[in-house]
């Protein structure tokens, strides 16, 4: 035409199979380099980075191209629209296609444009548009599934293991970086389970074969975690408490929500596997298409999870990253055929850290509910709220441990010596210290921790599901002085106490052998917990507000005298 060009615009039906990157002018030399990689590499990758990102949530369909680049659309942030399209320029918009999902997809794509044309009424706005329609068939290339373990050293951290499955039958795949983000985690790698390496140290995966990636999940310890640990959850600005207070003024204010969540700091987690350049997420536009990704999928899941609540509130009563979930992408590459790269992601691990805050929301404010005038007002309610509890029944098989408890061998020493000869101990004394972490970041727990002996297994067989996998020597050891401890412990902190233990010999044992029993404490504002701040039980409350905790797994110390 012979008129610029503002106000195009690009929409996706499937925003999570698209890539895109800032438009430029096809006569713009600057770009024509081979710069306009979809993965964006570098020599150095850091270990952990930490950014913050905007935390509400966001369509992610639509992006501006050509405009006022205050104006881009909130899914867009990272993409910078040129400021308007002379007559005779061209445009052009580096795009690329990934496969999300496999099957078939039938993917479209529109532009709209707003011109100003001068007619003989006066002057008025047309809309063009054009859409496109793409088929695309996806392929598995790779299965990959995530699976949790608790740590039986450090109670603070959990065991996170990721399995990759190859699932072409004739070409390898090398495994090139793996990248975890989280609003509370540090992932650091453990281990990789033995494969063929090509030459050069690249982890690969052969057709039909399977990996096992393990990572140790711990709380970052920076000055975001430190706050979470001494402060009160009621002063943080945690999504968590954004969506219970929301939620609840949505359910019974006649105000509805209007405020938007806080930026996250997240905290990503890289490590790259073998001697490939590594892929930057973080400062990236690879950053803004994960998060683009997140978005599209929770908001999918939202629509599913809450019928009942308009798509318009949304953004205003539910975040888009959660503090404790995690979110992993694994980048890969093909060693022959069509040599082809991709990731795949997988979004919202559950470590199982306690609490479901939906539940908690839908219990009325402590001022009283805004007065219903209207008995369909009244049921209307009633309705929300149970299809908001039936969505958090849901949730009742959830595996969740709020406290976990962790035993490790601080000394050894002889205890009493032989009569006949003083040079040999007839029994082993070893001081064991005991940490007791509190897995919730909503509740202090005042509790009781009861150390058991082999001996008294038997009696307790019946009535309570202690160990019954324990196959150690029911005379062997013992606890000595005083078997029981109470404790009370803070949201998300740990208590230490000191025990010791005879042993008839030294060597390996089993000493994983306790019960605790806890009943959860509201924390005041100071973020303080004291002994008669008992939780109040509500009619949708949290259902670990009293527990009763076994050992899950054995644990082994051993017994060696520090002389010998």
């Amino acid at each position: 035409g012979n008129l610029p060009c503002r106000g195009i615009a690009l929409w996706l039906s499937h925003p999570s199979f698209f890539d895109i990157k800032s438009p430029h002018l096809f006569s713009d030399a600057t770009t024509s380099n081979g710069s306009l990689d979809v993965y964006q590499k570098q020599a150095i990758v850091n270990d952990t980075d930490t950014l913050s990102v905007h935390n509400a949530l966001q369509d992610c369909s639509e992006f501006l191209l050509i405009g006022d680049a205050k104006q881009q659309l909130s899914g867009a942030r990272h993409l910078v629209p040129i400021e308007c399209l002379a007559p005779g320029e061209t445009l052009v918009v580096p795009l690329w296609a990934r496969g999300d999902r496999v099957g078939d997809h039938s993917l479209k794509l529109s532009v709209g444009s707003c011109a100003n044309t001068a007619l003989q009424t006066g002057v008025s706005r047309v809309m063009r548009s054009r859409t496109f329609d793409v088929d695309l068939l996806v392929t598995p290339s790779l299965r990959v599934n995530a699976f949790v373990r608790p740590s039986s050293k450090n109670p603070q951290e959990r065991l996170l293991g990721i399995e990759v499955e190859n699932m072409q039958t004739d070409i390898s795949v090398q495994l090139v970086q793996t990248t975890f983000s989280s609003g509370h985690y540090q992932l650091v790698p453990i281990f990789v389970s033995k494969q063929k390496t090509v030459p050069g140290g690249k982890v690969t995966i052969g057709p039909r074969q399977t990996i096992n990636l393990m990572y140790r999940a711990r709380p970052y310890q920076g000055h975001k975690q430190e706050s979470l640990e001494h402060s009160s959850p009621l002063q943080t600005t945690m999504p968590e408490w954004f969506t219970i207070n929301a939620l609840r003024q949505y359910i019974y204010s006649n105000e509805k929500p209007t405020r938007l969540p806080e930026p996250i700091e997240l905290i990503y987690s890289n490590a790259v596997l073998g001697d490939h350049e590594g892929i930057d997420c973080v400062h990236s536009s690879l950053q803004n298409y994960i998060v683009r990704s997140q978005s599209h999928r929770r908001r999918n899941m939202l629509r599913a999870s809450y019928p009942m609540i308009p798509e318009k509130y949304h953004h205003v009563i539910f975040s888009l990253f959660e503090t404790f979930g995690i979110d992993f992408v694994l980048f890969w590459a093909e060693t022959g055929g069509a040599m082809r790269s991709g990731h795949h992601s997988i979004t919202g691990i559950d470590l199982g850290v306690p609490h479901d805050y939906v539940n908690e929301a839908l219990n009325p404010p402590e001022e009283g509910a805004a007065r219903a005038w209207l008995a369909n007002t009244i049921n209307e309610r009633e309705m929300l709220i149970q299809s908001i509890a039936n969505r958090a029944g849901a949730m009742a098989n959830r595996h969740e441990r709020v406290l976990d408890v962790a035993m490790r061998v601080a000394s050894v020493n002889k205890g009493i010596q032989d009569a006949n000869d003083e040079s040999k101990s007839i029994m082993y004394v070893a001081d064991i210290s005991i940490t007791i972490r509190n897995h919730s970041w909503r509740y202090g727990y005042k509790g009781r921790l009861d150390l058991l002996s082999p001996a008294d297994l038997e009696q307790l067989f019946a009535s309570d599901k202690i160990r019954l996998d324990y196959s150690g020597s029911r005379s062997s050891w013992s606890w000595l002085e005083k078997p029981t401890f109470s404790f009370i412990v803070g949201p998300q902190q740990s208590v230490e106490v000191n025990a010791k233990i005879a042993c008839l010999t030294s060597g390996v044992v089993d000493i994983g052998l306790w019960k605790l029993r806890a009943a959860a404490l509201e924390p005041s504002k100071n973020g303080t917990v004291e002994a008669e701040s008992i939780a109040a039980k509500a009619q949708y409350g949290s259902k670990s507000l009293e527990c009763t905790i076994y050992p899950v797994l054995p644990c082994f110390i051993s017994v060696v005298d520090s002389q010998e």
